[in-house]
């Protein structure tokens, strides 16, 4: 490959499908990097056969597929200085005309993620199937982003990402998806290129550990998503409205009747605010978006928030409960769902904010 390209792939107790696989590449002029991703000795011959050209590195033990990446991205950027990346099973499940397909777009596209799509058909084991449609459903939902194979392996980075990638966090399988987050957030065009599904003797040698990595794959999309974020938000809301409209009404039971109308909305309403606000301040500093910024300062913002906020609730709630005669209840409902998106954008852009990170996630 003139063009000089680069194939990682990292290795953990490979199959004799390796060897073919770097003679292919070898032969093409692509440089070859494999990782031994702490394989068991039993292993040890197969890498022992590979081509002089291959270079090999080697975990004492096994890290996982993430790391193994980070490991042969590191390497690269210090040694050998090339157009672009391709990560490449060691199983045999990506075909080497694939490979040279990834290849000619990452020369085309050097600004973009390179994805070999896969199709899942009738042939595609079950467990790989259900995976894929559940993870993809989630991480558009997630990212906003739709991507047909979130768990594709085989994948061209261009030269000038990898500096980035290595801070991207994740050891195992929950690695790659971080890597797809991470493009989301940074606006990097991600590129989907059809290849072969291949799956040999049902993915029986795959490292993939179900449970285990499906669960670090889910932490990683909701959390770096926002969602747990959002529901964590929504609770507090939820919660503070509870405390505010009980404060509101039993002050409207004992108030009203006894002062003019707009004097006891006042009240009521400033005075369940001041309970419900101090509640949800320590709420969403502590639990939802974990600040550890200046308290004084966060106050500031806060209750700058709080007092447009009340203004807001109070001047809703006199047009459209005494100039207009509804009902209180059903208009304190209808204000606090108008004004809950727009508190959470300002309490999590501003009030909260957090310091800018090199690699967010």
């Amino acid at each position: 490959m003139e063009n000089n390209i680069t194939v990682l792939i990292p290795a953990y107790n490979p199959t004799q499908d390796l060897i073919p696989l770097t003679e292919k590449l070898i032969s093409q002029g692509f440089n070859v990097l494999v990782v031994n991703d702490g394989s068991r000795k039993e292993s040890n011959k197969i890498f022992k056969k590979l081509n002089k050209k291959v270079i090999v590195l080697k975990h004492q033990k096994n890290m996982g597929k993430g790391q193994a990446l980070k490991t042969g991205f590191k390497y690269i950027l210090e040694n050998i200085p090339c157009i672009g990346v391709i990560t490449a099973d060691a199983d045999g499940q990506h075909h080497f005309d694939d490979i040279l397909n990834i290849a000619n777009n990452l020369i085309i596209e050097n600004n973009s993620l390179i994805l070999g799509a896969r199709s899942f058909s009738d042939n595609t084991p079950f467990r790989n199937k259900i995976g894929n449609i559940i993870t993809r459903f989630i991480f558009k939902i997630a990212t906003k982003t739709s991507i047909s194979d979130t768990q594709t392996g085989l994948r061209g980075i261009p030269f000038h990402m990898l500096e980035n990638f290595i801070h991207i966090d994740g050891q195992r399988y929950e690695y790659e998806i971080n890597m797809l987050i991470y493009c989301c957030k940074q606006n990097i065009n991600i590129k989907e290129v059809a290849i072969q599904t291949i799956y040999i003797n049902k993915n029986q040698a795959s490292s993939f550990k179900v449970v285990k990595d499906s669960y670090k794959i889910y932490k990683c999309i909701f959390i770096n998503s926002g969602l747990i974020t959002s529901c964590l938000f929504a609770i507090s809301a939820l919660l503070s409205f509870l405390l505010d409209f009980t404060i509101l009404f039993i002050l409207k039971n004992i108030l009203y009747g006894k002062y003019n109308e707009n004097i006891a909305l006042l009240i009521c309403v400033v005075t369940a605010r001041i309970f419900s606000s101090l509640f949800n301040f320590i709420f969403n500093k502590t639990i939802v978006f974990k600040s550890k910024g200046n308290l004084f300062k966060s106050l500031v913002r806060y209750y700058s928030l709080v007092t447009v906020v009340t203004i807001l609730n109070y001047t809703l709630l006199n047009l459209l409960t005494i100039q207009l005669d509804f009902n209180l209840f059903i208009c304190k409902i209808a204000v606090e769902i108008i004004l809950f998106v727009n508190n959470y954008i300002i309490q999590k852009s501003f009030v909260f904010k957090k310091g800018n990170k090199k690699v967010p996630v």
